[in-house]
């Protein structure tokens, strides 16, 4: 009778961790996987970006109440730019529901950016590396982080393949609600 249930239990806690891990987007491995899931949790480091296009200069103060996702990606970079009308696609998809792309263009063929914004129709606000790359510990690319409407890094470096379901979650999440003045 003891055996059956603990091994209940323990089936149980292997149904919930693996229903707990199925709800969470996937995220990529890597030599700075340690530090990426430290961050996770904690405020988002702030924007160090220049040359902005598509957008005025964006910072995560002002984006508060908004979801943020960083989409770190270079000029030369294949797979980067194949997921541009994704991309496109998402951020016309959740606009209205208050989400914000931001591509984060490496320093190495940024001087190319406005040309390759116009040639792949890159529609959503783009801007230069000026330190963010190195705050987020950044080692590829595309790499995405998606930051929650209250500034938390909630994801570091997901898979490209599940940035839309890193949103969908936290679309469900209530937003906070705004402190009414007395």
């Amino acid at each position: 009778m003891k055996k059956n249930l603990i091994l209940m239990a323990c089936l149980a806690f292997a149904f919930n961790t693996v229903n707990l891990a199925a709800d969470a987007p996937r995220l990529e491995a890597g030599k700075t996987r340690e530090i990426l899931d430290a961050m996770q949790g904690k405020p988002a480091p702030e924007l160090a970006l220049k040359e902005w296009m598509n957008s005025k200069s964006l910072d995560l103060k002002a984006l508060k109440g908004k979801i943020v996702v960083l989409d770190f990606w270079a000029t030369w970079c294949g797979p980067c730019l194949r997921a541009v009308p994704h991309t496109n696609d998402m951020m016309k998809k959740y606009a209205k529901d208050g989400v914000v792309i931001i591509g984060v263009c490496n320093r190495s063929g940024a001087e190319k950016m406005a040309a390759t914004v116009k040639e792949h129709d890159i529609q959503y606000a783009v801007a230069v590396d000026d330190g963010t790359n190195a705050a987020y510990h950044v080692k590829s690319f595309p790499d995405y982080y998606v930051i929650d409407r209250k500034g938390i890094l909630r994801w570091a470096d997901v898979a490209n393949s599940d940035v839309e379901k890193a949103v969908e979650i936290l679309l469900k999440e209530q937003p906070a609600k705004k402190k009414k003045k007395k």
